[in-house]
């Protein structure tokens, strides 16, 4: 193994798949920046038929976050799991002095995850959470254009997806995700990937004013096939989104919304920035209102121009994102734009979370920074 080789405790990767196996873990297997010596699941069972599935052959295999924590050929701990299970996964390994990589959301709500980025400074060790929309190509493309002035001053911006979740039926694997309190619904995920990517390109937001809607108190359980089970779950989770903000940095207006399930129209991702000098629009494919998963077109008008595709680099795969973003914490593509997003980044989102809240609940303009 090279020196500078990282060893990852990676927890969660399922044998039958998890969105572990589909980013995480295609990467892993051919850098040689990283190597997987540890397993964690719910039993040593499931991470041995895990380590089996994937031929991780010499895996060390545990069933408590704790053990994971304390194997002397772990350097960093990788927690890929259901976001109600984060802050309990986490606690063990910043305690044992390991660096940490957690997706989005860190935490189940902004007091877990302030206490996990404190604990994690007290302990000295490096921190990464999965907002990898900032590593989407087109995402990146974006940020250059808007730095180089081509669309002159940007006077407002219009974001609207759709977040494929909670639109009337609820798969069983989404069912921890129901109740508001869980920390996993439609404004945490889908557009908090998003308005991340937003702020990103254009900065922090300011004066925030939110509705949140629970259209669907009841949904449909279904199968993995989408076929009805015939029975109803509750939810407490909203699953419609709109927000009216400005730009902190020169006060450009920002409209975002998002809507459950996929669009009927062709519109999953739609995002057009104004500016001064012309206008930058990023489109998404199906399913396109995730995009830190999925990548949008670019297109760009200036001046009296039409709209013309702007070329960006492919994503070549469904773990792209999620490899750039571990190649910048081996130091990797960090001159091409790819960076570290830290927890402290984490827990800027969360407190916009907590402000779209509160505005929705009382009404308010509200801020977070």
């Amino acid at each position: 193994m090279a020196d500078s080789q990282k060893r990852i405790g990676l927890i969660g990767l399922s044998a039958k798949g998890s969105w572990a196996s589909r980013s995480h873990l295609p990467y892993l297997q051919q850098t040689s920046h990283y190597k997987i010596t540890a397993l964690q699941n719910s039993s040593k069972a499931s991470a041995e038929a895990a380590a089996k599935e994937y031929s991780l052959n010499e895996v060390a295999t545990y069933d408590g976050p704790s053990d994971i924590a304390k194997d002397p050929n772990v350097d960093i701990v990788a927690v890929s799991v259901n976001v109600p299970q984060h802050y309990d996964l986490i606690r063990p390994a910043l305690e044992a002095g390991k660096d940490v990589f957690c997706e989005w959301p860190l935490a189940r709500n902004l007091a877990e995850a302030e206490e996990l980025v404190q604990l994690a400074k007290n302990k000295g060790v490096k921190t990464m959470v999965g907002l990898q929309a900032r590593q989407n190509p087109s995402i990146l493309k974006a940020k250059e254009i808007i730095a180089s002035g081509k669309i002159g001053k940007v006077l407002g911006t219009t974001m609207f997806g759709h977040g494929l979740i909670f639109g009337g039926t609820a798969p069983e694997s989404l069912l921890y995700a129901l109740p508001i309190e869980a920390g996993a619904n439609l404004l945490t995920i889908p557009f908090g990937h998003a308005v991340d990517a937003l702020c990103y390109v254009l900065g922090e937001l300011k004066d925030i004013s939110a509705a949140l809607v629970n259209h669907y108190p009841e949904l449909d359980l279904v199968d993995e096939t989408y076929k009805s089970l015939g029975k109803k779950v509750k939810k407490t989770s909203h699953d419609f989104v709109s927000m009216t903000a400005s730009l902190a940095d020169g006060g450009g207006n920002v409209d975002v919304t998002y809507a459950p399930g996929q669009t009927r129209t062709g519109r999953d991702f739609y995002w057009e920035i104004i500016g001064s000098e012309g206008s930058l629009v990023l489109e998404g494919p199906k399913m396109g209102g995730h995009v830190q998963m999925f990548q949008p077109k670019v297109k760009l008008a200036v001046g009296q121009e039409e709209l013309k595709e702007v070329q960006v680099e492919k994503a070549s795969e469904f773990s792209f994102n999620v490899g750039k973003a571990w190649d910048a914490w081996a130091g990797v593509g960090l001159d091409k734009g790819y960076n570290v997003t830290t927890w402290d980044d984490a827990v800027v989102r969360h407190r916009m979370i907590e402000a779209i809240y509160r505005s929705a609940k009382k009404g308010t303009r509200e801020n977070y920074l």
